[in-house]
């Protein structure tokens, strides 16, 4: 019976990667924000091994380096262009193979575990928080060494505590945090013995003394913001809130109909056992989801130059209390046939409007890359901002693709933070407008001289102004995407001059 059950959880869990990863096999872009800018890095990461006069250092011991490990290998085997499809593909796989490795060694029920894993696409994947999106599934390891069977302390156990935080930390800090908060607030839970505490503390320490030494390097590479609240935590429970927090990355109606279902299973749930419900939830998972949820109800908006630094809480605090409650009692043997259905058909939808966003939004993308010049400085330009298929700001790092694919430099790059693996050898200050990247309508003509090409998204009204300027040349003149050549003005000057001497 037993063997019975786990082959069931692994044809849920094969079918579901099978529909989480439909949308990835449909298109070459992904609508991840930050993705060309992590994909930049490893570029810059082989670029500068190769050339120990490079303009860039490596950060070994940064604690945003783990999800680096998927792109990098896929970069040594696959064209340079699928190395994004490919990385994030692995990382949806791998986190929806983590939710049911959970389900299974906690004994949640399998239609748990198909629900749950629809909560893959959320508001952290879209922008491309992928360090962040790596320590979730990092803490499930964690939590699994945590709560597991606990034995005598030995060396063995000591080690894989110590690598498990290792891949907290080489994850992000802040899951390394709430690590080590989760490893205290276990031990009260479930009142462990001094020695156990000790023991489980001490095999930790390297780690917490890396981060401890590690932290004060943010601040001294200028990676501080103010910290603002935009929206206060009596407002985060609006069910608008809620539903872009959880979820959070698609226009339409098709995440509210994915949340009701959630809410459903659920109210349901705790409604139809609430006269058992204490040997039925999985209290672990529930000090989880509570801590979770705590998390994204009350921190700040921003901080530490973190964008969504409370709302990136709450789909793994979804995903949780999915876990941590009994199933309904209604229907048992419809349950997973119904979740499997709201996940295809998520799916799906999900699938169809990534061919939508790429094929109207991304237009001309491909033809600009095609004609850009290898090693050229490329100035960004997002003037559409907003996307009729994609919450966010879905274009912000776009421009990227331009040095992940040939090379040269970039107006804005994650060379610029200090946690990235691969940063400026020395910090530059940059002549131009700053902040281009989030505000294109602040540009000046004197900001395109640092540039050999502008990378442009808008409207055809946008580039017909651009196109009508004396310092640029179009390259491509279709789609929302398109090239510029920067005409400098001793070129300029030069041309007027051979203009005017042609009889």
């Amino acid at each position: 019976m037993e063997d019975r059950e786990q082959g069931k959880r692994l044809v849920a869990a094969l079918f579901c990667c099978l529909l989480v990863a439909l949308p990835f096999g449909l298109v070459q872009y992904p609508p991840v924000t930050d993705l060309p800018q992590h994909l930049a890095q490893v570029r810059l990461f082989f670029e500068t091994v190769a050339d120990s006069n490079a303009d860039y250092r490596i950060q070994w011991l940064t604690p945003y380096s783990l999800f680096y490990v998927l792109p990098s290998v896929a970069w040594t085997f696959l064209p340079t262009v699928e190395v994004g499809r490919a990385a994030m593909l692995a990382l949806a796989l791998s986190s929806t193979l983590a939710v049911h490795l959970l389900a299974a060694r906690r004994r949640r029920p399998m239609a748990a575990a198909i629900l749950a894993s629809v909560l893959f696409f959320n508001h952290t994947v879209y922008w491309g928080f992928l360090s962040f999106v790596t320590g979730w599934l990092s803490f499930i390891v964690w939590f699994l060494l945590t709560t597991g069977p606990r034995s005598s302390p030995s060396v063995g156990g000591a080690l894989l505590l110590c690598g498990g935080a290792a891949a907290l930390y080489a994850s992000h800090a802040l899951w390394f945090a709430i690590g080590m908060a989760w490893l205290v607030l276990h031990a009260a839970l479930h009142r462990l013995p001094w020695r156990t505490i000790v023991f489980r503390l001490l095999s930790v320490s390297p780690v917490i003394v890396a981060a401890a030494i590690w932290y004060p390097h943010l601040a001294a590479g200028g990676f501080v913001s103010p910290t603002v609240w935009f929206v206060s935590p009596a407002e985060r429970v609006s069910p608008s809130w809620l539903i872009d927090a959880v979820l959070g990355g698609l226009q339409g109606g098709s995440e509210y109909l994915v949340f009701g279902v959630l809410s459903l299973w659920l109210v349901t749930s705790v409604w139809q056992n609430r006269h058992d419900l204490h040997s039925k939830v999985n209290i672990d998972l529930v000090v989880v989801a509570v801590l979770f949820s705590c998390l994204g109800l009350l921190l700040p908006d921003q901080h530490m130059n973190t964008i969504q630094f409370a709302a990136r809480w709450m789909p793994a605090a979804m995903v949780a209390a999915i876990l941590a409650v009994p199933a309904p009692t209604f229907m048992p043997r419809w349950h997973a046939p119904l979740a499997a259905a709201v996940l295809a058909i998520f799916c799906l939808t999900t699938a169809v409007a990534w061919q939508r966003f790429e094929g109207d939004e991304l237009s001309g993308l491909d033809a600009s890359l095609a004609v850009l010049p290898s090693s050229s400085r490329v100035i960004g330009l997002d003037f559409v901002k907003e996307s009729e298929v994609v919450k966010g700001r879905p274009f912000l790092q776009t421009f990227a693709y331009a040095q992940v694919l040939r090379g040269g430099a970039l107006n804005f790059s994650f060379a610029g933070f200090a946690p990235s693996p691969v940063v400026y050898r020395e910090r530059k200050s940059q002549p131009w407008t700053p902040n281009l990247v989030w505000f294109a309508e602040r540009v000046q003509r004197s900001d395109l001289t640092y540039f050999d090409y502008a990378l442009l998204n808008g409207t055809d009204q946008v580039h017909a102004a651009f196109a009508a300027e004396a310092s640029l040349a179009p390259l491509t003149e279709s789609g929302r995407w398109r090239l510029y050549e920067v005409v400098h003005r001793h070129a300029m000057t030069a041309k007027h001059e051979a203009e005017r001497k042609t009889p």
